[in-house]
């Protein structure tokens, strides 16, 4: 990272202020010496000329500010891959748990990228392979999760999860997520799976809905292959990765999982943390000794 970062910026056009919070910004990080590209479709979003397209940007830039919530930031991971370049997210969406500033925080941020102070949080990400006949038909990248789930029918449906080639358990119900850290506060935690710490190296298996009261979440190391198997069934399966429709599965297919080979860099502002993100967002505050309720 050079000690002066060029920054780029992507803006999420859909947002309220979008534009007026991103001329701010631009305009600020240039006051304080900083080189900022926009990507082309960002810089007319305001009507600036010398826009970058997409996939050019990164090997123009160190640092790429994002103006959206966290739908825009897996949007820009999925665009970008192992191009991705570290991200310090302005949230102008709603929950925004992987964003470091509201609009409100931009001058903060400003200042922080102006001074270095600022930190890195490293967040591994879930690379996969679709099979179905022997055949890969699909590869993807996710920073929240890959999940199996029923595609329309009320019935349930059958998941098997193996770990290293070996069967690790038979799920009957809605469906079966596999969670990163990151995606620890995301579909897994609805559906009843654990908080992680960001920089921890495993991953989380979280049934949905599970038919048996002993299905429960299981934590496991990174480092391990873990293949998503949907036998033939009456009904079929949706495969999701961050949300987003991947395929309909009709007939038998695995979904091979693991860790990829590179990961994303998270900014934040020095006075930020894990915890921080959980009382702000969640309001994981607990219940002081000695008071009530």
């Amino acid at each position: 990272m050079a000690e002066t970062p060029r920054i780029g910026i992507i803006a999420n056009p859909d947002k309220p202020g979008a534009g007026v919070l991103l001329l701010d910004l631009v305009k600020r990080l240039r006051d304080g010496g900083l080189t900022v590209l926009l990507e082309e479709r960002t810089a007319a979003l305001v009507k600036l000329p010398d826009g970058v397209p997409l996939d050019q940007l990164s090997d123009r830039i160190d640092l790429l500010v994002v103006l959206g919530g966290d739908g825009t930031i897996l949007w820009v991971v999925r665009q970008m891959g192992e191009k991705i370049k570290p991200i310090a997210a302005i949230n102008t969406g709603t929950l925004g748990f992987l964003t470091c500033a509201t609009a409100e925080e931009s001058g903060q941020l400003v200042e922080a990228l102006v001074s270095g102070a600022y930190t890195f949080s490293e967040r591994l990400l879930l690379a996969g392979d679709l099979e179905r006949e022997g055949r890969i038909e699909a590869s993807f990248v996710a920073l929240n999760e890959v999940t199996l789930c029923r595609a329309v029918a009320s019935r349930v449906i059958h998941v098997e999860a193996h770990i290293n080639d070996k069967l690790a358990n038979r799920y009957t119900g809605d469906g079966l997520i596999l969670s990163t850290p990151t995606g620890s506060t995301a579909y897994s935690l609805s559906a009843g799976g654990p908080l992680v710490q960001p920089d921890a190296n495993v991953f989380v298996i979280t049934p949905i809905c599970p038919h048996s009261l002993a299905n429960r979440p299981l934590i496991v190391d990174a480092s391990n292959r873990i293949i998503f198997e949907s036998p033939k069934q009456r009904d079929d399966l949706s495969l999701l990765v961050d949300g987003q429709l991947v395929a309909v599965l009709s007939d038998n297919a695995r979904v091979h999982l693991r860790r990829a080979d590179f990961s994303l860099t998270l900014v934040s502002m020095s006075n930020q943390d894990f915890y921080d993100v959980l009382h702000q967002k969640m309001g994981w505050t607990g219940t002081a000794i000695g008071g009530e309720g």
